[in-house]
C-alpha cells in the first residue's frame, strides 16, 4: 500500500456567480460641476445601468478603504460591459434598493476579473 493513496487532495474551487445573483439594479453616473452662480453642486449625468450583486465588504476591501472616510461600504459584481462602460473613481452608483435608496456612493477602487471576463470581480463603494 502506498503512502499516497490515503493523502487528501486540496483543490480550490473559485466560487461562482451567474444570472440568478445579479439581482439589484444599479445606475452609474458621472460627476461634474453644475454651472451657475454658486459653482458648487454636483450635477450628476446618467452614464450605465446594469444589474448587479450586493454584499458586504470583505476584510480586503475594507483595508482598502481604511484610508478614506466613510459611513458605510459595500461591494457589488455587476457582468463586464466590455467597451459600453468602465467605471472611475470620479464615478457614482445609485443602487435601486428600498434600504439604499437615495444615496449616490462613490467608487473606491475597481478591480476587473482577467481570469473570467464575465464579471468585474469586485468593488468597492464608500458613502461619505
Amino acid at each position: 500500500m502506498s503512502f499516497r493513496t490515503n493523502r487528501p487532495s486540496y483543490h480550490y474551487k473559485k466560487p461562482s456567480s451567474n444570472n440568478g445573483d445579479l439581482r439589484t439594479p444599479v445606475t452609474f453616473y458621472t460627476s461634474t460641476v453644475a454651472e451657475g452662480v454658486y459653482g458648487r453642486d454636483k450635477s450628476f449625468e446618467e452614464a450605465f445601468y446594469s444589474l448587479a450583486q450586493v454584499y458586504s465588504p470583505s476584510f480586503k476591501d475594507i483595508e482598502i478603504s481604511t484610508s478614506k472616510e466613510m459611513i458605510a461600504k459595500l461591494t457589488l459584481k455587476i457582468r463586464d460591459p466590455l467597451d459600453s462602460y468602465y467605471p472611475e473613481h470620479s464615478h457614482f452608483v445609485e443602487v435601486h434598493d428600498k434600504r439604499l435608496q437615495g444615496k449616490k456612493w462613490q467608487i473606491i477602487d475597481v478591480r476587473p476579473d482577467f481570469d473570467n471576463r464575465d464579471f468585474f470581480d469586485r468593488r468597492d463603494w464608500g458613502w461619505s
